[in-house]
């Protein structure tokens, strides 16, 4: 006897959508909330590397010495960096607010604009860096534009002001502490899948030890960058979009070599800083 099956519209809803959610090749996994993170985070990280490195340099300037108007040049980190910032020699001291401002920079579709301190050891501010009296200086950078990465681009708004320590006398390492925010948002067509991310960050940089000479000391040897990252992200595969929120704390620690580890979700990437891109552990 052959038996037919009626079903109504609540259980066909039911059957369509425990179909979807087994083989809808979009399914958002954990996976892919934490690799969104790390996407965004990647790209912002390496440029927070550079930044420093460059903020560095201009305070060591040519090549390891100071200007006393300011910050020289930097030379990137690697013969291929994913960002490579260089200092101009043109900014100006006001007595009134104790700082050096700058003209902007731009380098291909990002523009970075900045202003900076030197400080005494009674953090009095100081017109001119000296070897021997100078124990502090404070970066605040801001960088907006877009960058173009492998596989993809990032639209970025980015504000940070750091603090390095440690500056007073015969150095051997620096310290940088800080803070920042950012409004960015970018993809990346990778082998299987595109994903994408619109995010904002509240950015900690902890204890962010830097070796000198800096020319052959590029990368930070401890410390971290935490990221506290809210927006949304997309993920594309076999033509199939799916959108989620993302909310995700990741940090980045820095052990003095090209590849710092990253940590989110209960998960860790390796990040290259000198390419931007990162493989899951």
């Amino acid at each position: 006897m052959k038996r037919t099956f009626l079903f109504g519209a609540p259980m066909l809803a039911l059957l369509a959508a425990c179909s979807a959610d087994s083989m809808n090749p979009a399914t958002i996994t954990a996976d892919d909330q934490n690799q969104a993170a790390v996407m965004s985070a990647s790209d912002a990280t390496t440029e927070d590397v550079s930044v420093l490195y460059a903020s560095d340099v201009g305070i060591s300037g040519a090549a390891d010495r100071v200007a006393a108007n300011g910050p020289l040049l930097s030379r990137s980190p690697s013969s291929s960096p994913s960002y490579s910032w260089a200092f101009g020699m043109d900014c100006t001291y006001s007595a009134a607010s104790g700082r050096f401002s700058c003209p902007p920079i731009t380098d291909g579709q990002l523009t970075l604009t900045r202003d900076y301190a030197f400080y005494d050891a009674s953090n009095a501010p100081m017109s001119a860096y000296n070897a021997t009296t100078t124990a502090s200086a404070n970066f605040h950078v801001n960088v907006t534009g877009v960058h173009v990465a492998d596989n993809g681009a990032d639209t970025v708004s980015r504000d940070r002001n750091a603090t390095v320590t440690g500056l007073a006398g015969t150095e051997t390492s620096r310290t940088w502490n800080g803070t920042g925010t950012r409004n960015d948002g970018g993809y990346r067509n990778l082998t299987d899948v595109t994903r994408t991310y619109h995010v904002n960050d509240n950015v900690t940089l902890s204890n962010i030890v830097v070796n000198l000479p800096r020319s052959t000391n590029p990368w930070p040897m401890s410390g971290t960058i935490t990221r506290v990252i809210s927006g949304t992200a997309g993920v594309q595969r076999d033509g199939i979009s799916k959108t989620f929120t993302l909310s995700k704390t990741v940090t980045i620690t820095f052990n003095g070599t090209q590849y710092a580890t990253v940590a989110v979700g209960g998960n860790t990437y390796t990040l290259d800083l000198a390419t931007g891109t990162w493989t899951k552990n």
